[in-house]
């Protein structure tokens, strides 16, 4: 949470709390108090409940990838070849180079 929403969460529920406690003059300070460890309270519950929540899903539902090699690729050699052939220039760039030197 950010110190914005914090504020306003903190701030509505002292509200209410002062409101519950009958608009008591004065009492603002301890309302404010009480809401503050209110909110505080209910911040950790929601931690709490979220890292029960992570502990209950590890560990991951895929299996460990074994750590055997694996085999190469029958066209290994093919895919090599296309990906030289790939990150080379076009021809037509080749022509403008020789072109300029």
């Amino acid at each position: 949470m950010d110190t914005q929403s914090d504020h306003a969460s903190i701030e509505e529920v002292a509200y209410q709390i002062w409101e519950q406690r009958g608009r008591q003059a004065g009492s603002s300070e301890d309302c404010w108090r009480e809401a503050e460890l209110r909110c505080r309270e209910e911040r950790a519950r929601c931690t709490k409940a979220m890292d029960d929540a992570l502990k209950a899903s590890f560990p991951a539902s895929d299996p460990p990838a074994s750590h055997i090699p694996d085999d190469v690729p029958i066209n290994a050699e093919d895919k090599w070849v296309a990906a030289a052939e790939s990150t080379r220039p076009p021809a037509r760039l080749h022509m403008v180079r020789e072109k300029k030197s």
